[in-house]
């Protein structure tokens, strides 16, 4: 039963198959779920049509996925593989975590995969994915849409029942592209002079000066005044020199806001 994904199931496992040289259903391979541990591993095209279904992922992420088979078939040239259903649920999972924002835990990847897998399995499973990837997990968009074309070609339901062996592209094998370098800021000498006399002297590396003494006496002739005892307005000196008392303004328009107790 392929659930209506019958081309990309089909597609996705002649893939896997050509490049790991993988058998349709494992040898001696039974679930190892709680719920059912004796149920027998399906084909891995059925396993995989199973898997978009359950998840209504789109096809974007199975060729991802697929992308990413590649890439480690590029970094182990001579890796085959024992369980194309092992492989695939991997990269699937992978695929899905990098490409959409909300995904699914590792627990319901276990119902996707038919409970062939326990949870620890699954997990173990994306780690082992992940370090044989280096985590270079980054797919570039235009070069999988080339990737998709070719995969087509070679794999869909005009390939045949023989396809041809695959050659992974070496761009397969690119990082992901480093973030751009922010422009250097470029500052001239007249500001950078500016602000090397603005700066404020260091206690520790200057030594005192009338405007930094260690003396209990005032530093400068200079003294600061305050207002005599008993007054509570601060002088105000104009620029004819007269001093003045500052006048209350009254709050006529309550504009002005006032602290109250916090409430909680």
């Amino acid at each position: 039963m392929y659930y209506g994904f019958e081309d990309i199931s089909k597609l996705a496992c002649r893939f896997i198959s050509a490049l790991f040289s993988c058998p349709p259903v494992p040898s001696n391979q039974t679930s190892t779920g709680s719920s059912s541990p004796q149920t027998p591993c399906p084909p891995l095209a059925n396993f995989i049509a199973y898997a978009i279904h359950r998840t209504r992922l789109p096809e974007t992420v199975v060729f991802t996925a697929l992308f990413l088979l590649s890439r480690l078939k590029e970094r182990f040239p001579a890796a085959r593989g024992s369980s194309g259903h092992r492989l695939f649920i991997s990269a699937f999972m992978i695929a899905s975590k990098v490409i959409c924002d909300d995904t699914y835990s590792n627990k319901s990847w276990c119902i996707v995969g038919q409970n062939l897998y326990s949870l620890k399995e699954v997990n173990q499973m994306e780690r082992e994915m992940c370090s044989y990837l280096e985590w270079i997990l980054y797919v570039d968009g235009p070069e999988l849409e080339r990737f998709e074309q070719k995969v087509r070609k070679m794999y869909g339901p005009e390939a045949g029942a023989n396809p041809p062996p695959w050659i992974p592209s070496s761009a397969a094998l690119l990082p992901p592209p480093p973030p751009a370098a922010p422009a250097p800021v470029e500052i001239s000498s007249a500001i950078a002079s500016q602000a090397a006399q603005a700066s404020y002297p260091s206690p520790a590396s200057s030594p005192p000066t009338s405007l930094h003494s260690d003396d209990t006496s005032p530093a400068s002739s200079v003294a600061c005044l305050t207002p005599p005892s008993g007054d509570d307005q601060a002088a105000i000196v104009g620029a004819d020199g007269k001093v003045g008392k500052p006048t209350a303004v009254p709050n006529l328009d309550g504009s002005f806001a006032f602290a109250g107790p916090a409430v909680w």
